[in-house]
């Protein structure tokens, strides 16, 4: 039976009915294959944010945009978007899409291992998430439009 408060202990079945943690040795396996998730998953985070920072920056110097216009831009887009008429399609579109959904599948993932309320798993992923953030966090000067996690 599922314990739905924080517990201790190593027998736990994790996110798969085949997934199951009965000994000390596959828990510790579990807590760093749990902790090299989180670890990637901020450096996905990091990632995706320079990829849409290239994209803007790209686009910003093809279409000549300073801050004033881009304000301009963004309330032509809105009313335009009232009216019928949409930006074009691009593949950047598709590919966004593509690593936003990754990124918010592997948060919900994350999630549903905290929601074991294993502690050792719970601070599996807070060391993961704060140690990859150390590494990465750096380079992510760009908050991505937005995140579950």
């Amino acid at each position: 039976m599922m314990m739905k408060y924080f517990h201790g202990g190593i027998d736990e079945i994790v996110l798969f009915k085949t997934w199951i943690t009965y000994d000390l040795g596959s828990f510790v396996g579990t807590w760093f294959a749990i902790f090299a998730f989180s670890f990637f998953f901020e450096f996905f985070k990091t990632f995706r944010s320079i990829i849409e920072i290239n994209w803007r920056r790209n686009n910003n110097n093809q279409n000549n945009i300073n801050k004033q216009d881009e304000e301009f831009n963004i309330n032509q887009i809105s009313s335009s978007f009232l009216n019928g008429s949409y930006p074009r399609f691009s593949y950047k579109d598709l590919i966004g899409g593509v690593l936003y959904g990754i990124e918010t599948g592997m948060s919900l993932i994350l999630m549903l291992i905290v929601m074991l309320f294993n502690t050792a798993l719970f601070f599996s992923i807070l060391m993961g998430i704060v140690c990859g953030n150390i590494c990465f966090g750096r380079f992510n000067l760009f908050k991505p439009k937005s995140s579950c996690c």
